[in-house]
């Protein structure tokens, strides 16, 4: 019997995930950002990450173009700028004028101060995810603010935000 997206989506949503938001910058639009959860590492040698981006997005066309993108890994007081960033509320996903950023050093895409981490990435290449496109980035900067031990991480699980608790 095959398994329904929905029960796929509910099964996933048990597992808890970093959040994070994915940049891009284009010469012809400007700013672009997403929300994304569906992240992970790939590689140490190259170092190289995943993203997955649903087809037919902004943000996926900017990156079926472009070259590059940048990772920010959200800290737990970063709830509003995820949520804005995954289309919910009335600030623009593509208009970052009103934001503090600074800049990646290769693909120029917005890093969010406050992220636990920024990460600029040239594509080392896209594949075919179904209804998603997966991009590999290679590592070419990282940026890792704070001291290690203070790290609060934005979790995505059961279908609401939530935070890490003390270590085991």
């Amino acid at each position: 019997m095959p398994v329904t997206a929905g029960e796929f989506r509910s099964a996933m949503g048990r597992f808890a995930a970093g959040v994070t938001v994915v940049t891009v910058r284009d010469p012809a639009c400007g700013d672009r950002g997403m929300t994304a959860s569906a992240v992970c590492s790939v590689s140490l040698d190259p170092p190289l990450l995943l993203v997955c981006v649903k087809k037919g997005k902004r943000t996926d066309a900017v990156l079926q173009d472009g070259d590059a993108f940048a990772l920010n890994l959200l800290s737990e007081d970063q709830v509003l700028l995820s949520n804005r960033f995954a289309g919910y509320g009335d600030a623009p996903t593509d208009d970052l004028s009103d934001l503090d950023i600074d800049r990646a050093p290769l693909s120029g895409a917005a890093w969010f101060p406050g992220a636990l981490a920024r990460i600029d990435c040239a594509v080392h290449g896209i594949l075919d995810g179904g209804d998603h496109h997966i991009y590999l980035g290679r590592l070419e900067a990282v940026d890792l603010p704070g001291d290690r031990d203070d790290l609060r991480p934005l979790l995505y699980f059961a279908g609401a935000y939530r935070t890490a608790g003390d270590r085991l």
